[in-house]
């Protein structure tokens, strides 16, 4: 009973106390207010996703860069006789899913391949998003196209933006594979004993001081590479989370303004 009254009580105050009469429903917010916030929601999507465009194309030069530098890395290895004998007995520790530098590489050109794919995916989902945002009104959109939107960018444009994010995880951990086993390497070509000392027994050659240089200039640019890299899932993944919040918002208001102007025409 404490509870019902506290409930009265409440809506009085509010002014939304429903009428003693069978009139229809009256509501603290109107359509047109709910409309209007969906919009201002959806509006901070936009104003968003057109900061970060720049961003995103930066995105396409990164991956065209790291491609030409894994391939770099992958010539340095295979060019030497020396090297790949050492490579073949390195201890990687890859939890069993790499056995050789060639898989390495093959794995990261995979993901850097599949990151260009959700890239322009990526692109042209939000592309759609702000051609759509930018033919709507904040007075006169209604909450049927608000809704629509609402819904395209919550199962299209944030789809696509966690299938970026889970390919740039991917080459993330790939590319410290690589910087891992560019270490690896470059620790046996500064030692003279275990590893180097096998290669020496196994090939009967010396290595090559251009082959110390190279393969820790790999190691270097690797371990660049994948800071920068983080840097960007992380960006990526901040304005993922303030676009889901704002779309969230957009598509509440909006399918509560479909139920009133429903209850009003009913």
């Amino acid at each position: 009973m404490r509870i019902l009254t506290f409930i009265i009580m409440l809506l009085l105050i509010t002014g939304c106390a429903p009428k003693p009469t069978p009139e229809a429903p009256t509501y603290c917010l109107t359509s047109g207010q709910l409309s209007a916030y969906s919009y201002d929601h959806l509006s901070r999507v936009a104003a968003l996703l057109r900061a970060d465009a720049r961003s995103i194309d930066d995105y396409n030069s990164f991956i065209v860069a790291t491609k030409g530098i894994v391939n770099n890395y992958a010539d340095v290895i295979q060019s030497s006789v020396y090297l790949t004998n050492v490579v073949r007995f390195l201890p990687i520790p890859y939890a069993g899913e790499v056995c050789n530098v060639t898989k390495i590489v093959s794995n990261t050109v995979l993901h850097l391949n599949s990151a260009g794919v959700a890239l322009d995916r990526y692109k042209k989902s939000s592309t759609s998003f702000l051609v759509a945002f930018d033919k709507l009104n904040r007075t006169t959109a209604t909450p049927a196209e608000l809704s629509k939107l609402s819904v395209y960018a919550d199962n299209t444009v944030m789809a696509d933006a966690r299938e970026l994010q889970t390919s740039l995880h991917k080459i993330s951990t790939s590319t410290a594979a690589m910087a891992m086993t560019a270490q690896s390497i470059s620790n046996a070509l500064e030692t003279t004993g275990g590893y180097l000392n096998q290669a020496k027994n196994l090939v009967g050659v010396q290595p090559q001081s251009n082959d110390k240089i190279q393969v820790t200039a790999s190691r270097d640019t690797f371990n660049s590479r994948l800071a920068l890299l983080n840097q960007k899932i992380n960006s990526l993944e901040n304005s993922a989370d303030t676009h889901r919040q704002n779309i969230a918002k957009a598509r509440t208001y909006a399918e509560l303004a479909l139920q009133i102007d429903n209850q009003v025409q009913n």
